[in-house]
């Protein structure tokens, strides 16, 4: 449904020429919620605006379905309200003079060639219907709070029927509750109306709760494309795995394998370690290792698990639905999140436990 092929934006600046996108590709399926996260500057947003007919880019091609929207080496593009999509805007961009029912009939007044008014007024309230504002037509825009104006934002966008829908952090206005609650009401939406959606945002807990699929974007690439458990699971790359929730890290030396099936040992500045594929780095080899905090296990002194490691408690900070404790392990310390029943108290000695399924393998 949306293709996008070694997409490239250039801007002139005062320091000279910004490569702001270097060489996107991606491919979205008919009916799939993509999403581009990254943080601030990384060219995700470039990359949407491209696509929807904001920005011109300077090298690349665009096609949404069979249609090509944008190609650079024919230099034809389509203006924006001849693509065959829809967007929301991170300021939702309401019309403050409008109600909401003028806001939404908006963009099917601009339509060429014209409709009827009978069509409209169905159009629009078939809209608000769907996102929950039936009843508020002749409300001032104004007088709704931020996670109406939001569905107003969402109204506008679907009342045209497009195929394609973009999200341009429709959410970061929105309290953090509301947030929470919009987020997932937002994608039952999408996938109600079978739409395309692609979603631009830089909290990961946005992208790994709604899309199908995320791209992690830095410098204006793609350096890793993944469902969202692969992403958070499997990261590529120290960045990655930094960036989508909290990680431990130690540089270690390879030691060989362990002599139980696919898992290799490895020494770090915690002790020794064993993760799972012994095809990643051979005896002697110098690689980077990633632990999720949640999966390290915090035992008594007494337990006789093998391959624990002696640590000792020197920070524990209460976060409500769990409890994060810091450990020194080793030459350094380890970051565990474990459940607030645990009895743990700073200045315990205790076991730490890292299965080797744990353990990813990340570039530095």
């Amino acid at each position: 449904m949306i293709t996008i092929e070694d997409l490239h934006v250039r801007f002139d600046s005062d320091k000279g020429v910004v490569h702001a996108v270097r060489g996107v590709s991606i491919n979205v399926a008919a009916g799939e919620f993509y999403t581009l996260l990254g943080p601030s500057g990384c060219g995700k947003t470039t990359t949407l605006r491209c696509l929807a007919g904001l920005e011109q880019p300077t090298e690349g091609r665009i096609l949404v379905g069979d249609n090509v929207v944008h190609d650079a080496n024919t230099a034809s593009s389509l203006p924006t309200h001849r693509r065959p999509l829809s967007m929301v805007f991170q300021s939702y961009a309401i019309w403050p003079h409008l109600t909401v029912f003028e806001n939404v009939a908006f963009p099917l007044r601009e339509l060429r060639p014209k409709i009827t008014e009978n069509e409209i007024e169905s159009r629009v309230k078939k809209a608000l219907d769907v996102v929950q504002l039936a009843g508020y037509e002749s409300r001032p825009a104004p007088f709704l709070s931020g996670g109406q104006q939001q569905r107003l934002a969402l109204a506008r966008a679907i009342v045209r029927e497009t195929p394609v829908v973009l999200f341009d952090e429709p959410l970061s206005n929105l309290d953090a509750k509301l947030r929470a609650e919009t987020r997932l009401e937002l994608r039952k939406l999408v996938k109600r109306l079978g739409m395309t959606a692609l979603y631009v945002t830089h909290d990961q807990t946005e992208a790994l709760t709604m899309a199908d699929r995320v791209a992690v974007m830095r410098d204006g690439e793609i350096i890793q494309e993944a469902t969202p458990v692969e992403i958070y699971q499997k990261p590529n790359s120290k960045f990655v795995a930094s960036f989508i929730g909290q990680c431990n890290f130690a540089e270690c030396t390879v030691q060989g394998n362990s002599g139980e099936g696919e898992t290799n040992m490895v020494e770090c500045e915690w002790g020794m370690l064993s993760y799972l594929d012994a095809n990643k780095g051979q005896a002697g080899d110098k690689l980077t290792i990633a632990v999720r905090p949640e999966n390290i296990r915090i035992l008594q002194t007494d337990a006789n698990e093998a391959g624990t490691l002696d640590g000792t408690v020197s920070e524990i900070v209460f976060l409500g639905e769990s409890i994060e404790c810091r450990v020194a392990v080793g030459s350094a310390d380890l970051v565990a999140r474990l459940h607030p029943s645990q009895p743990v108290s700073v200045g315990d000695n205790v076991k730490v436990l890292i299965d080797a399924k744990d353990v990813s393998i990340v570039a530095a």
